[in-house]
């Protein structure tokens, strides 16, 4: 690091030396900001996030993969990201009707009318858990013909699964809690619910299934397993930031910056998460 001064001669604390003393204390701070660019203030951006609940109604923590993510990108765009964490669909109403930015909305066709995605930052891989001795084959999106699947109210999926919905198959809405849907998957209300994870070994998601509490149940061992998650997944979903078309499509294009950069060496982006589809 450098200092460049002007001195100009000047009785001492004269008018001129003062103003030049200011000259100096601006060109010194300009000369920091060009060679430590993150000294320089940062843009504030409103972001919605979505809120998660454990089973008794907790609010979750974002967790650490995330927080990793959204500071690495708040590096590289020079902004700070203002959360704002609501239920999903109040987020995603906010987002449609205020044009604040927000992060793990699923593009579809709808979508795409109103909003700017950004390139996916991490992707979730949708499985279909049944009841362990209801299992059914499952290869393509045709053999959910005749079923009811569980979904979180007000989701979107895309593709072929919304293009088939409540035709080819039913869908049944419920709150996004896995205890409560899983409860009607062991009850029969449906033949099988969507679970979003990262990981790309169904029988590694169904260990995880497993071990979610519900309640009044007791917690599943190795000798009573209730659930089976089917060997295909649904489809595989990137998740993303999104704002209002022609709000700001700067920030957009510089996260997809920030993405490509880190997108072969951070485990925070481009690979796999647990945020679920909306």
């Amino acid at each position: 690091m450098f200092s460049l001064i002007f001195r100009p001669s000047c009785a001492r604390n004269s008018p001129l030396s003062l103003g030049v003393k200011c000259c100096e204390f601006f060109i010194l701070i300009a000369l920091n900001l060009a060679l430590h660019p993150q000294l320089q203030a940062q843009t504030h951006v409103p972001l919605l996030f979505p809120e998660n609940k454990n089973e008794r109604g907790e609010l979750i923590p974002i967790p650490e993969r995330y927080r990793l993510m959204l500071q690495t990108v708040e590096t590289d765009t020079n902004v700070q990201f203002d959360l704002k964490i609501f239920p999903w669909n109040r987020a995603v109403k906010n987002a449609a009707s205020d044009g604040d930015l927000i992060f793990g909305l699923s593009k579809t066709t709808e979508r795409e009318e109103i909003f700017e995605f950004s390139e996916p930052v991490s992707y979730n891989n949708l499985w279909l858990v049944t009841r362990a001795d209801k299992a059914f084959p499952y290869a393509s999106i045709k053999d959910l013909k005749g079923k009811t699947i569980g979904v979180v109210r007000g989701s979107k999926y895309g593709g072929e699964f919304d293009q088939y919905k409540n035709s080819l198959f039913k869908t049944d809405d419920d709150i996004d809690g896995y205890s409560p849907r899983l409860q009607k998957v062991l009850n029969l209300r449906v033949d099988a619910m969507l679970y979003p994870s990262p990981l790309s070994d169904p029988k590694a998601v169904e260990i995880i299934v497993n071990e979610i509490v519900i309640a009044d149940l007791a917690k599943t061992t190795a000798s009573n397993r209730r659930f089976a998650v089917l060997p295909v997944p649904v489809f595989r979903d990137g998740i993303r930031f999104a704002i209002l078309k022609g709000r700001n499509h700067e920030l957009i294009m510089a996260i997809n910056r920030s993405v490509s950069k880190h997108a072969a060496s951070s485990p925070s982006m481009h690979k796999s998460s647990k945020r679920k589809s909306r």
